[in-house]
């Protein structure tokens, strides 16, 4: 059985949107328009700091937090090239990327008002997962 274009898209969009979070988190956060955004998303500019001043404090907790989404990003890329190799490998890959975003995604909703970044961020994962997991089942079965 083989992953579907639904799924693969799904997979890349969590793949493409933990990208560009490491792109804003780790090159552009000192631009005032991103840690503006971003700020604001996430609810988290304290009252006796500007935003300026905010991004500046945060900077190296964000490029930290940039990286791991890197490295989440070369693991999905990872899983998705191991499907040709090893499919269990791939499926598991792949899993591990959803459930990082789908975990990603409830911190964010319970955490800020970020609510469409998270829903955004956790429901095509969930739905990858889902539709992965007997797939990953059945080639681990097959020991491919």
């Amino acid at each position: 059985m083989h992953i579907d274009r639904f799924t693969k898209a799904l997979a890349i969009f969590v793949i493409f949107d933990f990208f560009i979070f490491f792109i804003l988190e780790t090159v552009f956060w000192m631009q005032p328009f991103v840690h503006n955004l971003l700020l604001d998303w996430f609810n988290n500019p304290p009252v006796t700091l500007g935003y300026e001043m905010h991004a500046l404090v945060l900077k190296k907790l964000f490029i930290n937090q940039g990286f791991y989404n890197l490295f989440f990003t070369i693991g999905g890329i990872a899983g998705l090239c191991q499907l040709k190799k090893n499919k269990a490998v791939g499926y598991a890959l792949i899993l591990l990327v959803c459930f990082a975003a789908i975990g990603a995604g409830l911190v964010l909703a319970v955490t800020s008002n970020a609510y469409l970044l998270a829903f955004l961020q956790a429901t095509p994962a969930a739905i990858a997962f889902y539709t992965s997991y007997p797939l990953f089942k059945q080639a681990s079965a097959n020991n491919q």
